[in-house]
This record gives C-alpha cells, structure tokens and sequence, in this order.
C-alpha cells in the first residue's frame, strides 16, 4: 500500500490544475462576455445616431433635388410622347413653375396660421434674442388728417426684441421690449410681452403676465406675418395694443382644437380702475384634411363710464373668424360686435367722445390673398367699422396690396387705401400709400 500511494499524488496534482485552469477560463469568458455585450449596446447607440444623420442628409438632399428633377421631367415629356423622325417644336420661354408641394405647404400656413397662439414649450430659450424692425414709408393723407393721425414720409413703427421659450420640462416665459412708443413719449407701452407658463400636461398651458388676449385672429396674428399694414380697424377700437394683464388656460382637446380660457384687468391692460375683471374665451379648429380654420371668441366684462352718464358700463363682445387656402388663392373673414368702448389707449383713461352707455359697435375684414411665385403675391382687404367710438360715424375701407419676400428673413410690402373716413385708433391707419420694409432675425 505504501508504495501505491505515489501514484495517486500525480492524478491528483494534475486534476487541481485542470480545475484551476477551468476556474479562470470560466472568469475570463466571463468577463469577456460582458465586455462585449457593453461594446455592443455603444455600437449600437452609434448606429442609431448615425441611421438618424443619413435619413436627416438623405431627406434634405432628395428636397434640393426634386425641383431640377421635376424641371428635367416635364422637358423629357413631350420628347418622349412625339413620333419617330419628327422635329422638336421651337423653343418656347420656359413658363411658370407650378407649385411644388413644399411651396403649397408653405403658403396654405402662411394663410391658415396652425401655430397661431401656441405656447412656448416648443423651443429652448436662446441668449440671443429674437428681434424685428418694421420701416415704412407713408405719404397721401386722407383728408382732414392731421400729422398725428397721418404720419408721414419715413417711419420706424416697429422695433421690438423678444427672448421666449422653454426654461425647464414644465416652465417657460416670454418678454418682449418695443422701442418705437418711446418718442412719442408712451413709456408704458414700452413693454409688450412678460408672461411666465406653467406645463401641467402635453396639452395644458397656464400663463399669467401680460400678453395678448385670446380672441380673434386679426388680434393675434403677429406684426411680423401679417400681410397688410396694420390689422383691421375693429381690433384697433375694441383691442388697442392688443394685450392685457391676467390669466389664460390653453387647452389641446385633440382633433385640432383648442381651447383658450382667460380673466384680465380690462381697461386697455393697465391696472385696473373698477375693480372687476374681463373674461375672454376662444375656440378653434384647424382641420387636418383641408387649409381650413375656424373660431368663435367671446368677451364679458365691465369698462368705465364717465361720470354723469347712467350706465352699468358693460365691455360684451362677440366675434367669429375663418381662414381657408386653396392653391395658390387664400381668405380670411372676421367679424366682432358688442358694446361700444367707452375709453382709447392712454396711462390715465380717456373717455371716448362718441361713447354713450348701451350703445354698440360692430366691424369686420375680408381678405385675399393670391400666390403670383415662390416670392411675390399681391392682396385686397375690405375692412368696415360701424359706430366709431371717437366719432360716432360709420368707414368703410378697402386695401390692395403687393409683398415680395426677400430671403426667408425680410420682406418688402407696398400698399394703397382708399378710405371714406378718418379714423383715431392706435395704428397709423390714414395714410392712402404705405411703403413697408420688415426684417426679422
């Protein structure tokens, strides 16, 4: 026995290291495998990035070729429809481009506005500001117009510099200064926009501070998109400045519609003078299927009444408006009516002449706009007012114009009015000719 037992401590020795050398083998592989599962997930990611930067350079690069490729087609066609051995017909002017359909996107929006009143989630806000100078030429009073209702030869009417967007996931803000009220000593106006918002949900917007009220279209579409020189008259007597200082809740409620719920101080946006608030409220819908758009907007509230005059000084309103494209031609209609404003745009009220207790005002806008190029399009505007609140009498007006866009930042805008009546509401609106100049950045 003794002498077998040597023979054993080999078998044994040798087992151990085949179970070490298994044991680390194991712990290597391993490892391994983890490594390259962690080098597999990167990859991966990278290959994810990567897919996104060629469908993104692919897309854009297939949109910078469609319009040659399109040229080139339409000339191949009639080659390729003629018969053998016959002669190509002379060469003719090439005739206008059709739309594309990016060109017709891009016009339909221009003209329905599906971004009209959005909150400011959308953007992360920028250190450089957004800015936008407006420089006209005026000329041709209409009669009866004194320098301060007709300004003319060269203006500065708008300079303005806006931050707005996104601070955090649930919080944004806006703030907007305007130099041009400065001169002509309206400090108050100088500031147009400071509001804070609140994200509650992906379709729920709270905003409080000033901005501009939720109602109609004339009074939100912007100074910077707006085709015409100024907005209708209505909007400057029942809306001067457009803004207010309240409260607003802006509620997606799907299908395109949405809703705008908001209370306000009323008295052309300064602090309030009677203690009672303004409600406003708008609905509208954009449809999906066609350039088509349609609001109703509503008003109630109180103004001030002068003294000696019997009133309970109720500020009601009511208005509907529709925007509509269709190729190259687009319409916007609106129309508002109610109670007529008892006072005009000034720090300390002035009461408007012509106000008296129960008696209402009513105007209205039609306008047409046609898609000559890529770059040109011309338009008419027919605008009324009944029951001017400074002079008590009934204008009409009509508008006809022509815009050249100049890059994607600037545009060039010439118009001419024909206008029955004087007119005292805060927009330079009684000049016959108006040579306008925007650029935006």
């Amino acid at each position: 026995k003794s002498r077998e037992m040597p023979m054993y401590r080999p078998i044994a020795l040798a087992a151990a290291l085949v179970f070490l050398a298994s044991t680390a083998l194991a712990q290597d592989h391993s490892t391994r495998l983890a490594d390259l599962d962690r080098r597999l997930a990167e990859a991966r990611v990278l290959a994810a990035e990567l897919q996104g930067t060629i469908a993104a350079l692919t897309a854009e690069l297939q949109a910078l070729q469609r319009q040659p490729a399109a040229a080139a087609a339409d000339a191949r066609a009639p080659m390729a429809s003629m018969p053998a051995g016959a002669q190509p017909p002379a060469a003719q002017p090439p005739a206008a481009r059709p739309p594309v359909e990016g060109d017709a996107a891009s016009f339909h929006e221009q003209v329905v506005r599906t971004d009209l009143a959005t909150d400011e989630r959308g953007h992360e806000i920028q250190a450089a500001p957004e800015l936008f100078v407006q420089t006209r030429f005026q000329a041709l009073a209409i009669d009866e117009a004194s320098p301060e209702d007709a300004p003319t030869n060269f203006e500065l009417t708008r300079m303005e510099t806006r931050w707005a967007g996104r601070l955090a996931p649930r919080v944004g803000m806006g703030f907007e200064l305007q130099y041009h009220p400065a001169p002509d000593g309206a400090s108050f106006e100088i500031i147009n926009d400071a509001f804070v918002e609140y994200y509650p949900t992906d379709r729920l917007t709270v905003r409080v501070g000033q901005f501009v009220k939720p109602f109609g279209f004339d009074i939100q579409h912007s100074s910077g998109d707006r085709e015409s020189p100024e907005r209708g008259i209505f909007a400057g007597y029942f809306f001067p400045g457009q803004r207010d200082r309240g409260a607003m809740v802006r509620a997606g409620l799907g299908r395109g519609v949405e809703l705008y719920l908001g209370a306000f101080n009323g008295n052309r946006f300064f602090t309030d003078r009677d203690r009672q608030l303004n409600y406003n409220g708008r609905l509208r819908k954009v449809f999906a299927t066609i350039p088509l758009a349609v609001g109703v907007s509503a008003q109630v509230g109180r103004q001030l009444v002068p003294e000696g005059m019997d009133g309970d000084g109720r500020e009601n309103l009511v208005g509907a408006d529709l925007q509509w494209a269709w190729r190259r031609l687009g319409v916007r209609a609106e129309w508002v009516t109610g109670d007529r404003p008892s006072t005009l745009l000034e720090l300390e009220p002035e009461f408007a002449p012509a106000y008296v207790p129960g008696a209402r005002s009513s105007g209205g806008a039609l306008f047409s706009l046609l898609r000559l190029t890529d770059l040109d399009q011309v338009y008419g505007r027919y605008d009324h007012f009944n029951g001017d609140p400074v002079y008590g009498y009934d204008v009409r007006a009509f508008n006809m114009g022509y815009l050249r866009r100049i890059g994607d930042r600037a545009r060039l805008g010439v118009d001419y009015q024909f206008k029955n009546r004087l007119t005292a509401n805060d927009d330079s609106l009684n000049s016959r000719l108006q040579i306008t100049f925007n650029v935006e950045r």
